[in-house]
């Protein structure tokens, strides 16, 4: 098999495995499922295995550095912001993402060879690969982009709901398991951090030191607010009434002076699309019949003398 050959077949089998992955950690389903009716080669039970087992390596690796290296750790929290809580559904992603480059660096190594030349099949690889990890970089962003606008229209819901509830004379365990009960469909992503709360509170961890722990890793600043206050009011106890509502009006006040922002920023680049686009016709409009007449004036002066 020519070396043509093998990169176009390590190409495809990256970018299938790639999305293989990809669509497991998305959808949330098993790596491979039977159609209904048939009866299966290989049963759930073995794929679970087998995905276990080949996870297993690479999420201790992970784990050791990202405890380790600071930059390792940083990725790991644009993961964890992007809603991959486990470390092993990070390795997935990253796997994940790697192949995906890895497929982007081939395929570029592939057009470079067409010319013959192994230097230009060398940048060009270069090149892909670089592209493939700066979408990937782009895709992570857009993630973390993307839940941080889903928290923020989540936690002003999850505030009222929380101080009805408080004031029923519920714990804390009893406030997050019914949050998470009857607002898991409602608000998905903060049930998702409920979830690693109320786990972690039942394993015998300290209440303020997790919720403050979980309010470190938020991407936005309405969830860490919330999260910094029920640890304050785990630590310190007391009712939470007037504090809930307290951090109610100022996420109110703070999300209308953003819109005010937004509506100040929109408002000077109408002005200057207007500038740009309206001036210029309404001076046509304007100005052109005068520019007309003076041309046809200044025409018959010229024509008229000797």
């Amino acid at each position: 098999m020519s070396p043509a050959a093998m990169m176009v077949l390590s190409s495809v089998m990256m970018a299938a495995a790639a999305a293989l992955l990809q669509a497991s950690v998305l959808n949330r389903r098993p790596l491979s499922e039977s159609d209904a009716g048939r009866r299966p080669l290989v049963s759930d039970d073995d794929l679970q295995r087998l995905e276990a087992r080949l996870l297993r390596g690479g999420h201790r690796l992970w784990r050791s550095q990202t405890q380790e290296r600071r930059r390792a750790a940083s990725l790991a929290l644009m993961l964890r912001q992007a809603g991959y809580v486990s470390s092993r559904a990070q390795v997935s992603v990253l796997l994940a993402l790697g192949l995906l480059a890895l497929g982007t660096g081939a395929s570029g190594a592939l057009y470079g060879l067409s010319d013959g030349s192994a230097l230009s099949a060398l940048v060009h690889g270069a090149t892909g690969l670089t592209v493939g990890v700066g979408l990937a970089w782009l895709w992570i962003k857009r993630r973390i982009a993307a839940r941080r606008e889903r928290l923020e229209e989540e936690v002003e819901l999850l505030i009222q709901v929380t101080r009805m509830l408080w004031e029923t004379g519920m714990t804390l365990e009893g406030v997050l398991r019914s949050l998470i009960v009857n607002l898991g469909e409602v608000v998905p992503a903060s049930s998702l951090e409920l979830r690693v709360a109320l786990a972690r509170i039942e394993a015998g961890q300290e209440r303020g030191e997790v919720l403050e722990a979980l309010a470190d890793l938020q991407p936005s600043p309405a969830s860490e607010a919330y999260f910094n206050l029920l640890a304050q009011v785990a630590v310190a106890g007391g009712g939470a009434r007037s504090a809930l509502q307290s951090l109610s009006e100022l996420l109110n006040d703070r999300r209308r002076t953003t819109l005010q922002e937004r509506v100040t920023k929109m408002s000077g680049k109408m002005s200057l699309v207007m500038m740009v686009f309206l001036f210029p016709v309404l001076l046509i409009i304007v100005a052109g019949p005068a520019v007309v007449n003076l041309g046809g004036l200044l025409e018959s002066l010229s024509g008229g003398t000797p």
